[in-house]
């Protein structure tokens, strides 16, 4: 009975660390290993000899999925890539937004000054001009 029992332990064991070192889930893999070991030994009754044909076409099942779940991550991360490199694109396009933005901010406030200072200009001359013409008129009166 040791036999038996641990001959499904071992392949259940070499299934788990196997399914572990390649991403799998190990306890399905082992679940897996067990269940071809009783299904062979169930058919062939003291016939170990066809558990290890059986456990070999399970290692290249386990091959197979591996594969494909290699394939499967590689898609996965060249989506998060394109995805991160759309994000990315976005924030830059945003901050250069904001900056022109603030550039269009900048200019329309230089234009409130540069209005403000030409009528304050303008105020200073008027009231020079005005001083000036009182000047005059007061030294007109003062002539005559």
């Amino acid at each position: 009975m040791f036999g038996f029992g641990g001959g499904v332990i071992s392949f259940a064991v070499l299934f788990y660390f196997a399914a572990a070192y390649e991403h799998l889930s190990g306890w399905k893999w082992a679940l897996a290993s067990i269940g071809v070991t009783l299904a062979v030994r169930g058919l062939f009754p003291l016939s170990f000899i066809f558990v290890l044909p059986a456990q070999f076409g399970l290692f290249l099942v386990m091959w197979w999925a591996h594969v494909k779940n290699q394939e499967q991550r590689a898609v996965d991360l060249e989506q998060r890539q394109r995805d991160n490199m759309k994000e990315r694109q976005q924030r830059v396009s945003q901050v250069r937004a904001e900056a022109d933005a603030k550039t269009d901010w900048d200019a329309q406030e230089r234009e409130r000054d540069a209005a403000a200072e030409a009528a304050r200009k303008e105020r200073e001359d008027r009231v020079r001009v005005a001083r000036e013409q009182r000047e005059r008129e007061e030294r007109e009166m003062g002539k005559s």
